[in-house]
């Protein structure tokens, strides 16, 4: 991969994509100005876009946004190395679909449910724990926060047991922007918070959760224990030192994509083990519950077996993020994304038509214009991400009801892949041989 020096982001963008890069949209990000390793993500994102064949007319100032300021603010390098657990309620509930989707043997026993890398707050494992009552569910993590300050706003910040700060997380429809724009000053406020509130705590019991508030902020102490249920408990232990545990299903989200090839593969012989026959590991991607990719593997005679790798239609959107998320050059999981990616767009009756109805839609709810230049132009009024993600599913399931996803299945079915629609409802395909570990 080339280095980008002091090349301008326009040049680059029409060097992998070709001529013409919008005026309106021009110096929006600057990239002598971004750190190393963000200027290697957007090189790995215009590789990606490349490969995928996304037109250059899909750029739109919320993807350059999401390039010069939230990806800067979610790397590892932002946080001191560590994975910031950004997360929602409701991220995997099509992941929930597709374990609900399958037709387990009858089992003497209680089925497990484990969910590895869940994050806090684990509001996913929560959701899993609730869908299915008869499950006993576990959410693995290498760290829960032992403190969890929450300002007037609902943003929070979390702190180690030593009181340390170690991340925050802001909602962008209340002002969420702006701690992200200010990260230092943002960590100043939240650590003297911490400062007022910690000395109203008074209970020192590890296996009770303690609140205190004042002036509308408030600090919990051991929060983990407010999320635990009859079915649900949690074990803080990194994914390698998992005890003895053997699931039905595993799900690891948003957690290999930071790791190595050889590191990924090491990884996927320890959470075998903890597999039982015929069992399920779901590894994958996505953002707030959109844009989600991801590979099911099932274990066979001591080993396991690719099932299938799928991806959601919304990918193929032209307001999209995560398909371009990625930490290490060549992430197998994005490339092969990539690659079926471009299978489709390269279809040009299907993707003429698919782009001309999503382009109406667009702008029927509000998202934005495409003008006679050809790109797409936002309203002046931004719309919240509360807003945007209801308005998103709307869209994205009349696409679905329009046939499209049925649509792409076939352009993949033709060029020789394995592909149908499974039971979350996204596009699946067998993977060929060494695209995935």
């Amino acid at each position: 991969m080339e280095t980008i020096k002091e090349t301008c982001f326009e040049t680059l963008v029409e060097k992998f994509l070709g001529t013409g890069f919008p005026h309106h949209l021009s110096g929006a990000v600057s990239l002598p100005d971004l750190s190393p390793d963000t200027q290697n993500f957007i090189l790995r994102v215009l590789d990606l876009m490349k490969r995928s064949r996304y037109s250059l007319t899909g750029f739109n100032p919320a993807l350059l946004r999401w390039l010069s300021a939230t990806i800067p603010s979610i790397l590892p390098g932002a946080w001191g190395g560590r994975i910031p657990p950004i997360t929602v309620q409701g991220r995997h509930r099509k992941l929930d679909d597709y374990v609900a989707g399958q037709n387990f043997p009858p089992d003497q026993g209680q089925n497990i449910f484990v969910d590895i890398g869940c994050g806090f707050p684990p509001v996913t494992t929560a959701d899993t724990a609730h869908r299915f009552p008869d499950w006993q569910i576990y959410g693995v993590d290498r760290s829960f926060a032992d403190y969890v300050v929450y300002e007037t706003r609902g943003h929070y910040a979390c702190f180690n047991q030593e009181g340390e700060f170690l991340y925050f997380q802001a909602f962008l429809d209340f002002g969420g922007r702006a701690l992200y724009a200010d990260p230092k000053g943002t960590k100043n406020r939240f650590n003297q918070l911490f400062k007022d509130l910690f000395p109203l705590l008074r209970n020192d019991d590890t296996l009770v959760s303690e609140t205190v508030e004042k002036d509308g902020n408030k600090l919990i102490h051991h929060h983990i224990k407010d999320f635990e249920t009859d079915n649900l408990r949690f074990i803080k232990s990194d994914m390698m030192d998992l005890g003895p545990m053997v699931a039905k299903v595993i799900r690891c989200m948003n957690v290999f994509l930071y790791f190595t090839h050889d590191i990924k593969k090491e990884m996927l012989g320890q959470i075998k083990d903890h597999l039982e026959d015929n069992g399920f590991l779901i590894i994958g991607t996505n953002g707030f519950g959109i844009q989600s990719r991801y590979a099911v593997y099932q274990k066979e005679s001591d080993d396991l077996s690719l099932r299938e790798f799928a991806f959601s239609l919304d990918n193929l959107g032209h307001i999209t993020f995560i398909p371009w998320l990625t930490i290490h050059e060549n992430d197998p999981e994005a490339m092969l994304l990539a690659e079926l990616s471009g299978k489709i767009r390269s279809h040009p009756s299907f993707w003429i038509q698919c782009s001309r109805h999503l382009d109406q839609l667009l702008e029927y709810h509000g998202f934005c214009k495409r003008k006679t230049d050809g790109f797409l132009h936002f309203p002046e009024e931004e719309m919240l991400p509360n807003d945007f993600l209801e308005k998103n599913s709307m869209l994205w399931r009349e696409m679905q009801e329009k046939g499209y996803i049925k649509g792409a299945v076939d352009i993949l079915g033709k060029a020789g892949y394995d592909a149908w629609i499974n039971s979350a409802g996204d596009i699946a395909v067998r993977p060929p041989i060494g695209a995935l570990p």
